[in-house]
């Protein structure tokens, strides 16, 4: 009898997981086409534009050919098919018919044949033509952070350091609050592609948030189910960051030292990748609103995955509605990973797939 009911028991277990698998994975979940306004494909020879940010005066800087440790054989031979390599490319809103360009990276102590770039940050010196560039990178012997110079006359990145750390560990995206000093995502912990996929599954909440603070690097928060991009708002004074899985917006207080502060958690509906800003201090956020889509489209960049760019409409670090940008059931975009928004035009990135250029003549 004891045995019949344990057997009971677990059965409902395993009935449970799985519907709140299947149910997590949006398999009855159904995308419909929008866009702000024409739109279309940015020429160019990269795999995925996977984050991008820009600048007050229009110029975008935009990671390609992202590599992590749990990248799929399939993955490895598209990449080699299409002569993918780490690269950061130049965008200029200002000129959208000259479309992208490589930057060509400087340095004797950075190996750009092993440069897997993934999240970027841009800090901007206060009074002065200086930009600092620091871009995640999943290189062969582990995770790092590499910090650049950025010398828009000569398209150039000039390579100054790399962050080095244990706690440095599966990184997904990186937020520069000085020149020196950086928040960053460890979205999960297993590198291994079976514990990897089971991380996400379960789901196991092996995520964090650390600060560096130029000196030392102090754990912020913990328990996140695959932490992904960061974005600190005009003022400073929030970090915005999401969750892939289970979907949620946070934002953050801070304080002087860099310590944050839980300040709100709002439900998204849709799998959040990288945030941006746009000069109202709203968050645009490249997401995926059919989850299982992108794991498939993650195992084999050719798949089909449905994009979307949601608008967060910000006050005082609080969302007070959420309006959809852009919408594209698979047909031209697949997995959409970030978006910048810059007066009337929108560029939108993706994983692995194409970059795409919409004039904005409606936005909410």
């Amino acid at each position: 009898m004891i045995k019949k009911a344990i057997a009971v028991v677990v059965g409902i277990i395993i009935i449970q997981f799985i519907v709140k698998t299947l149910h997590s994975m949006e398999f009855l979940k159904y995308v419909y086409n929008h866009t702000p306004g024409p739109c279309r494909i940015v020429p160019g020879q990269g795999i995925g534009y996977e984050d991008m940010e820009t600048l007050p005066n229009g110029l975008t800087l935009i990671t390609s050919g992202l590599v992590i440790p749990t990248t799929s054989p399939t993955v490895c031979e598209y990449r080699k098919k299409h002569n993918g390599k780490g690269r950061i490319y130049l965008f200029d809103f200002n000129k959208p018919e000259k479309g992208i360009e490589e930057l060509t990276i400087v340095g004797d102590q950075f190996n750009q044949s092993d440069f897997g770039p993934h999240g970027i940050s841009l800090y901007k010196w206060k009074d002065q033509d200086k930009v600092t560039v620091m871009v995640v990178n999943h290189g062969s012997t582990g995770d790092t952070i590499e910090k650049f110079l950025f010398i828009a006359k000569d398209k150039q990145l000039k390579h100054v350091h790399t962050y080095r750390d244990p706690s440095i560990h599966f990184v997904n995206d990186v937020a520069m609050d000085s020149e020196n000093s950086f928040y960053f995502t460890n979205f999960a912990y297993y590198k291994n592609g079976l514990l990897f996929l089971l991380e996400y599954i379960i789901p196991l909440a092996y995520g964090n948030l650390i600060y560096y603070d130029g000196k030392a690097y102090h754990k912020q928060y913990d328990g996140f189910v695959t932490i992904n991009g960061l974005m600190l708002s005009h003022d400073q004074k929030y970090l915005y960051t999401g969750e892939t899985i289970p979907q949620r917006f946070h934002t953050f207080t801070r304080q002087k030292n860099g310590t944050l502060s839980r300040y709100q958690e709002f439900n998204a509906k849709t799998a959040l990748d990288n945030p941006t800003l746009d000069k109202d201090g709203n968050v645009l956020v490249g997401s995926h609103p059919i989850l299982w889509q992108l794991m498939a489209h993650l195992d084999n960049p050719e798949t089909p995955a449905s994009s979307q760019v949601i608008k967060l409409h910000m006050k005082d670090g609080v969302v007070t509605k959420m309006t959809e940008v852009f919408s594209d059931n698979g047909h031209t975009l697949y997995g959409s990973s970030v978006a910048s928004l810059y007066k009337d035009a929108m560029l939108v990135g993706t994983v692995y797939h194409k970059l795409m250029y919409c004039e904005v003549r409606y936005i909410d």
